[in-house]
């Protein structure tokens, strides 16, 4: 199992989510730190590839659609973004 760690923009984009209280979104986003931290090298951790090693996972809601992007730094992955998908 891998630590996770976060860039600003996602840590502040995390808690933000956390103060609204929009629990849907932020349950399957949780859902998909969770396959990240539990298995980074597999195909659900890396549904979509930006190059450079840079890795996304879509999440998706009835009402929104996220996605996760994460790199290796070393052996530990980073949330490099976390919001509003740009190619939903």
């Amino acid at each position: 199992m891998a630590s996770i760690e976060f860039d600003e923009q996602p840590a502040l984009a995390y808690e933000l989510l956390e103060k609204t209280g929009d629990l849907t979104l932020l349950d399957a986003i949780d859902a998909a730190l969770d396959i990240l931290e539990d298995d980074p090298g597999g195909a659900e951790a890396r549904r979509r590839s930006f190059g450079d090693g840079r890795w996304g996972i879509p999440v998706r809601t009835r009402t929104d659609d996220w996605l996760v992007i994460w790199e290796h730094d070393g052996d530990v992955p980073v949330v490099r973004y976390l919001g509003a998908d740009p190619f939903a």
